[in-house]
């Protein structure tokens, strides 16, 4: 409906030839939504320039990204502790700034669903003719086109109405992560069919040591655990009384590259749950309060589940176990045919 009213309200606009600047600086996991429109862009326009914006937090999500030409990568000033690293991400940034602005581009598009004065700023640097984006609740904005956003749409989906006004329509494009070759092959070893990260950052999303215990208990199958380090201790308990193993990886990429190794990947909801869909890794989310309908893993919606509580404690034990089998049989059987 959202795509249907933009095509009514608006003549398309054409960037064949032309110069695009997209804009995401906010986290991973929205970054790694994002890329199957980029992918879709690239496709309607082979031949345009189009660069993105993006944070040192989510950088790694489209470095090496195939459909994007230059990235440009800031610190955000806040995310920095010592006075000098404040004053050397400001400059960072300013540079920044100063690059887009000689690049004169045509459009920008702004890639968040809630208004972000920081993400305009570059919007308005760039000068460009058309500037896309969610309207300003509080004001006026500079974007000539806004885009209307609703909680029952994927971020995915909303990434594509952005790109609506220059009539670039979803295909089969897939999230994307790139791997290093070399990183990969640090867990060429590694033996597994389940990895579950027991992470999460909302209280209604984490899950108690007991019930992690008890679902891990009845799964009666070895399973490898990450986490954050805030639960570290928590996996490394686990590990010790249960038929599992904690694997402490060192970054998002790392993290990555060890779930390349998995059949099945089990999750609390956060940015972890984008990364495996991104590398072809069925994903099972155990949803809390965020909504569903926004985030669950793209591709992988019928491996969610959530209790009404809203809340990931409450998820019933059996319910998982039944769904990890039925996952891990239908892989089963698909190997025995190929064979």
């Amino acid at each position: 409906m959202h795509t249907d009213n933009l095509k009514k309200s608006s003549t398309m606009i054409d960037l064949k030839n032309k110069k695009i600047l997209l804009v995401r600086n906010d986290n991973i996991g929205d970054l790694i939504c994002t890329t199957p429109a980029i992918e879709a862009l690239r496709k309607k326009y082979p031949n345009a320039q189009i660069d993105i914006v993006v944070n040192s937090y989510n950088y790694d999500a489209i470095h090496k990204n195939p459909f994007v030409d230059t990235v440009y990568c800031y610190t955000k000033p806040k995310h920095t502790k010592k006075l000098s690293e404040k004053l050397k991400a400001g400059l960072g940034k300013l540079k920044i700034l100063f690059d887009i602005r000689k690049e004169k581009y045509n459009a920008v598009v702004v890639f968040r669903t809630g208004y972000s004065k920081s993400a305009e700023l570059f919007a308005s640097v760039a000068g460009a003719v058309h500037r896309v984006g969610v309207k300003n609740p509080k004001g006026q904005d500079g974007f000539t086109t806004h885009i209307p956003f609703s909680e029952d749409r994927h971020e995915v989906e909303f990434c594509y109405d952005c790109l609506v006004p220059f009539g670039v329509e979803p295909g089969k494009e897939r999230p994307r992560f790139y791997i290093k070759e070399d990183l990969k092959k640090r867990y060429d070893d590694l033996q597994t069919e389940v990895v579950f990260h027991i992470s999460a950052r909302m209280q209604e999303n984490k899950m108690s040591y007991e019930k992690l215990k008890t679902v891990l208990d009845l799964l009666g199958r070895p399973v490898v655990i990450t986490a954050e380090p805030d639960d570290f201790e928590v996996a490394k308990k686990l590990a010790k009384h249960t038929p599992s193993r904690f694997i402490k990886t060192e970054s998002f990429l790392d993290l990555g590259a060890l779930l390349m190794r998995a059949e099945l990947f089990i999750t609390l909801e956060g940015g972890a749950m984008h990364l495996a869909p991104a590398l072809g890794v069925p994903t099972m989310a155990l949803f809390g309060k965020s909504p569903l309908e926004r985030w669950y893993p793209w591709g992988y919606k019928n491996l969610v589940i959530q209790d009404k509580s809203k809340k990931a404690e409450n998820i019933e034990n059996e319910k998982i176990v039944a769904k990890v089998n039925e996952v891990l049989n239908k892989h089963s059987a698909g190997a025995n045919e190929d064979a």
